[in-house]
């Protein structure tokens, strides 16, 4: 689930900048081999050391190099139970869900009721594809912590995929009403709304988004269509013209920004020079090409006709549309 809306970490290391991330690396690597190599080192103390460099490491990204360093940890002193953690995190930005989730029930068995744990199983029941098990795990979350945001978020998303939109809605109501500053909160209620056929209150919610900086350009694109479906045409436009703004390949905004500055604005050289981007951007519906073309008043008729045929968009079909000539073997015979 990508795009507009998609699931949330339950951890959020802060990026190290470059420089730092390496002298800690450096640091932890030398006092792990300090360690390693130093017979009368206690036990503690390297499973301590090689927990630091699994640590460098994750910051890193290097995600099987830190496994490999907390699974050392941990061998070396079991009560590590940050090592067992963050090897189970590891494990899942590594993509091996299995072996992740297997660590984080041992986990969830010695310490039931933590949060934490509870929080990153269902991100990873979510990641390895099983979204039931991942909407378990939130709502066994939600029961201990009520208003965990990124619970309620998820779980939200998890509902919407179900179809239980309504649901969601309201959890992110309840969620919203105590933060009103989470941006993609805001997102994916707009994106349910929208859907539940609610024009005016997903209008509101992506706006509220949009004023908090975390408006998209597909988010900017369905706010948009829905300006122009309330008849709001002038916001409808700088909408568009903003989604187009942060992505030129966005096909859509710019054949719906053609449309309004053809036929609401009858601004024929914006309207023409949207309607090319839109084309050159690989818009091909048909249908609504014909539409633009069947409407009474439209800048520049005969030039748009004449791009929209060149595109096979208007007029006869194409001749890779049209049926095999008489004579010719049909396929599939």
């Amino acid at each position: 689930m990508r795009g507009l809306a998609a699931a949330r970490h339950p951890w959020h290391n802060a990026a190290m900048p470059p420089a730092r991330a390496k002298a800690v690396l450096a640091a932890a690597l030398i006092l792990a081999l300090a360690l390693a190599s130093c017979a009368s080192a206690p036990r503690s103390e390297l499973a301590r050391g090689w927990y630091e460099l699994g640590t460098a490491w994750f910051d890193k990204g290097e995600w099987k190099k830190a496994g490999e360093a907390f699974s050392r940890a941990f061998a070396l002193d079991p009560e590590l139970k940050g090592a067992s953690f963050n090897l189970a995190r590891s494990l899942a930005e590594a993509g091996d869900y299995a072996t992740a989730l297997v660590a984080l029930d041992a986990l969830n068995e010695e310490d039931p009721g933590n949060t934490r744990i509870i929080a990153t199983r269902a991100f990873v029941q979510y990641k390895s594809g099983d979204a039931a098990a991942a909407l378990a795990s939130y709502e066994e979350l939600l029961a201990l912590e009520p208003d965990a945001p990124d619970a309620v978020y998820n779980a939200a998303l998890l509902r919407r995929a179900a179809g239980d939109r309504e649901r969601a809605a309201e959890e992110l109501g309840r969620l919203l009403a105590a933060r009103g500053e989470d941006g993609q909160a805001w997102l994916l209620l707009g994106l349910i709304r929208s859907e539940l056929g609610l024009r005016d209150e997903a209008i509101a919610a992506f706006e509220a988004a949009r004023k908090l900086g975390k408006a998209d350009a597909e988010a900017l694109e369905r706010l948009g269509l829905l300006y122009a479906e309330a008849r709001r045409f002038s916001e409808a436009m700088e909408s568009l013209a903003a989604s187009v703004q942060a992505d030129a390949a966005r096909k859509l905004a710019w054949f719906s920004l053609a449309r309004l500055r053809l036929v609401v604005a009858e601004d024929g050289g914006g309207g023409l020079e949207a309607l090319k981007k839109a084309l050159e951007a690989g818009f091909a519906d048909r249908e609504a090409a014909e539409a633009l073309l069947a409407e009474p008043v439209l800048a520049e008729r005969e030039e748009v006709t004449r791009l929209l045929t060149e595109k096979g968009l208007s007029g006869a079909p194409s001749a890779a549309a049209e049926p095999a000539k008489a004579g010719a073997e049909a396929p599939g015979r």
